[in-house]
């Protein structure tokens, strides 16, 4: 330590450095010094325990209840120990442990909204073989998840976000929503990659896909789907 000081010259000039405190100044020995001592040594992180359910503890008296291997008192303590080391005194992983906690929560989310709410999606091999009425009963309750208010709310911009056919999923043949329409404007305060109002872009009624669908009709490259065909197109 004698080293680190600064030793005054006694003539009323700024105190000099030593050569040896210099040098480790300008090495890398010095950031180790700035680290706390969980992270720089085997220091007993449960030496002190507060008061309280979330304590050292009473997490030590919990810690082998999940725990099979730990026959004795003392090796619960040392494993314990290690434990809070490299959980506790790890600060780094503090953000990847949020980012986790956000993904799983997201996964779980999305799944079960997929699995209660989605129709193309089930679990048990006898709903294949109920009764059309039952089977109407079971998509009735699909309807928040093709009539969702997000979904409505989001759905009407889809002419801002897609160049190309921004139209394809509004229209709904079997009934179980309404059909859709785009807004007449913008997104509010974002998304001014396009006009402001949606009758000033010249190309969007040219690539809608009712038009593109009309097009292909045409040319006959394409027919009509059959819940839209009149005995003209039949014949």
């Amino acid at each position: 330590q004698e080293a680190i000081w600064l030793r005054p010259s006694g003539s009323g000039k700024l105190p000099t450095r030593r050569p040896e405190a210099m040098a480790l100044l300008l090495s890398r020995a010095r950031l180790a010094l700035r680290a706390s001592n969980a992270l720089r040594s085997g220091h007993h992180l449960t030496s002190y325990s507060a008061v309280g359910p979330w304590s050292h503890f009473s997490m030590r008296m919990r810690y082998t209840m999940l725990l099979k291997n730990q026959t004795d008192p003392t090796i619960a303590d040392y494993f314990f120990e290690k434990w809070v080391h490299d959980w506790a005194a790890d600060v780094p992983s503090y953000n990847y442990w949020w980012v986790t906690s956000v993904a799983m929560g997201l996964m779980v989310g999305i799944l079960t909204r997929h699995w209660f709410f989605n129709p193309d999606l089930y679990g048990r091999q006898q709903e294949n073989r109920k009764p059309m009425p039952d089977r109407h009963r079971q998509w009735a309750y699909s309807l928040p998840y093709f009539n969702h208010r997000m979904r409505n709310l989001s759905a009407k911009y889809r002419w801002c976000m897609i160049d190309n056919e921004p139209d394809w999923a509004d229209f709904h043949p079997i009934g179980y929503r309404p059909n859709r329409k785009a807004i007449h404007r913008r997104p509010w305060m974002w998304c001014f990659t396009v006009p402001r109002y949606a009758i000033e872009d010249p190309l969007y009624t040219s690539v809608t896909h009712e038009n593109m669908n009309r097009i292909y009709e045409e040319i006959g490259y394409s027919k009509k789907p059959y819940y839209l065909q009149s005995e003209e197109d039949e014949a």
